[in-house]
Formats: structure tokens, sequence, C-alpha cells
């Protein structure tokens, strides 16, 4: 990348900082989401087995069909043409 100066016939503001701000939250959050709602699932887990070890399967159960929902959407996505 490189500077380029402000054309004269552009108002003065901050629109390519936002588009930058936003192109970046927009490939952060999910991930960061992503990763927060493993660890909860995790701890959750623990919290249930340390209850019952049978209500332990329940949030790994429900991490097991986000990952398989997951990889159907991918595919649906991503079909050969």
């Amino acid at each position: 990348m490189y500077y380029e100066p402000q054309r004269e016939d552009e108002p003065p503001g901050c629109r390519q900082v936002w588009t930058l701000t936003i192109a970046t939250f927009a490939i952060v959050l999910p991930v960061v989401g992503a990763l927060i709602g493993v660890l909860g699932a995790i701890a959750l887990a623990l919290v249930l087995f340390s209850v019952h070890p049978a209500l332990a399967l329940i949030p790994i159960a429900a991490l097991v069909a986000a990952v398989v929902a997951f990889a159907q959407w991918e595919q649906r996505r991503h079909r050969p043409e």
C-alpha cells in the first residue's frame, strides 16, 4: 500500500478509515465470536458434568450440531458449477 494524497474535489472526511475499520471487524468478529462460543460450551460442559455426567453431553451435542450445520452451509455455498 502507498499513500494517496486526497484529491481536491473530494470533501475532507474519514470515510476510508471507517471502511477499513468495518472490513477489519467483519473479518475478526466472527472468529472471536466462535472462540467465545466454544469456550462457553466447554465451561458449560464442565459445570453440567459436575451436576451429572450425562448432562455434559448436551453442550457437546450442540457443538457437533453447529459444526455439521456449518459444513452443510459451506457445501451449499461452494457448489461446483
